[in-house]
């Protein structure tokens, strides 16, 4: 992974749906690929089928002491590219979830992209090239989630972060963009795989997403939002009185929190 054609792309999260679906898009374009994830028994599939192509790396990004020994570890390799893909989310009232689970929303949500970020933003710098994609979600431009409100106000951290950030490295020739993808057909809390009636209208797939965040982040854009609907909902909603917002989030997260238990 060294040379000066080459191209590196980091990219946490990369044991799930739309990480995987990264990974995909960025082989066929031809990226050496540094994978980060929790599960070693994907992370191993995924070398299997891209070989000397992707480096893989199984490691906990929720815990700080992870992060220190796997930055140490990848010290000597050129990032161009940073995709903070990483994030769960817990569906519930927010007296039932407990405060260890919202912590580690916390930890891998916000701290570990702070981190990530920071440490590499401060390289590209350093080099005056390179790139970051922070994986938020349309969740993030809401005022609020009932029923999901630690998941909400993670994202709304991720989204006020890296706007600050796009505009700040201007000029700098370091490349910035947030992506906010609506629901998505995953294993998140909440969804599932199988696209059904009405939902084919906003759902996305794995695969949409991320085709659409290459074409976006290599043609400039500093946010990708995929999918037609959402990128009319994401307009329109600036015009929705907060307390209906509100109203309306809770009626969907409580479908959703139905699906979940069935």
């Amino acid at each position: 992974m060294k040379g000066k054609d080459i191209m590196n792309v980091l990219i946490t999260g990369a044991t799930g749906g739309i990480g995987q679906a990264l990974i995909e898009v960025f082989y066929r374009n031809r990226w050496n690929i540094l994978a980060v994830g929790r599960n070693k028994k994907i992370l191993e599939e995924l070398k299997l089928k891209y070989g000397d192509k992707i480096e893989i790396y199984s490691r906990d990004i929720e815990k700080e002491e992870e992060i220190k020994k796997f930055l140490q570890e990848i010290e000597n390799i050129e990032i161009n590219l940073l995709i903070n893909g990483a994030g769960i989310g817990e569906i519930g009232e927010f007296e039932n979830i407990s405060l260890i689970e919202e912590q580690r929303m916390i930890n891998l949500n916000i701290q570990a992209l702070l981190t990530l970020t920071k440490h590499f933003y401060k390289k590209m710098l350093e080099r005056e090239e390179g790139g970051i994609i922070n994986i938020s979600s349309t969740a993030g431009f809401q005022v609020g989630g009932p029923l999901m409100c630690g998941y909400y106000a993670t994202k709304a951290y991720v989204n006020s972060l890296t706007f600050g950030l796009i505009e700040e490295s201007k000029g700098k020739n370091i490349k910035i963009m947030l992506l906010c993808p609506g629901p998505t057909a995953t294993n998140f809390k909440g969804m599932n795989r199988e696209i059904e009636g009405a939902k084919k209208l906003y759902v996305t797939t794995p695969e949409e997403v991320a085709n659409q965040c290459y074409r976006d982040y290599i043609s400039g854009k500093n946010l990708s939002i995929p999918g037609k609907v959402n990128k009319i909902l994401y307009y329109l909603n600036r015009f929705i009185p907060w307390k209906i917002q509100l109203k309306n989030i809770e009626k969907i997260q409580r479908k959703k929190q139905k699906e979940t238990l069935k």
